[in-house]
């Protein structure tokens, strides 16, 4: 006996059909390279973009990292239909003033190095779901901070410095 699928699972399904899109930034020392849209869902653009990471990735001179991290988007209240439909597809909170969405992305880094104890990207793909241009001119803008000579405020990197300095400290303890 089959059940009747909920609004949800349709929109599940048709999302796994192929109407689902994702992004690519590819920013090499400070300056985007290229935007490009990958057609289907964010872990298939994550494996595509891996794949292509690895071939432009030189294994004697770099690392070869995908690590998964957000990006956080603050929105002011109340929201409209359409910010709810494409927000709720992801971590959204709501607070008293505004809500914020947790947005997964994936950074590709395949051509870094360490000079004495930093590390520098210089060459990274960031993957995310298709944004909107606000959010994507803000992933571009923190990829070319990743991949820029220029050493960042702890702010402009949203708390990723910090905790990179947290497991430092605590490896110095050990």
């Amino acid at each position: 006996m089959s059940k009747s699928k909920s609004k949800g699972q349709r929109r599940q399904e048709k999302s796994e059909a192929g109407d689902e899109k994702s992004i690519l930034i590819h920013s090499e020392r400070g300056n985007i390279k290229r935007v490009v849209e990958i057609e289907g869902p964010l872990r298939e653009a994550v494996k595509k973009a891996a794949l292509e990471a690895l071939q432009l990735w030189n294994p004697e001179t770099s690392d070869f990292v995908v690590m998964k991290d957000s990006y956080t988007k603050a929105l002011k209240l109340p929201l409209s239909k359409e910010e709810y439909e494409f927000y709720s597809r992801f971590e959204l909170r709501r607070g008293s003033k505004e809500a914020e969405a947790i947005i997964p992305i994936y950074i590709a880094s395949f051509n870094n190095e360490w000079r004495e104890t930093d590390y520098y990207d210089n060459e990274i793909f960031i993957i995310a779901p298709k944004l909107p241009p606000e959010d994507l001119e803000e992933l571009k803008r923190r990829a070319m901070i990743a991949t820029s000579e220029e050493q960042l405020e702890v702010s402009d990197l949203g708390g990723l410095e910090e905790d990179l300095e947290e497991l430092e400290e605590e490896e110095e303890e050990e």
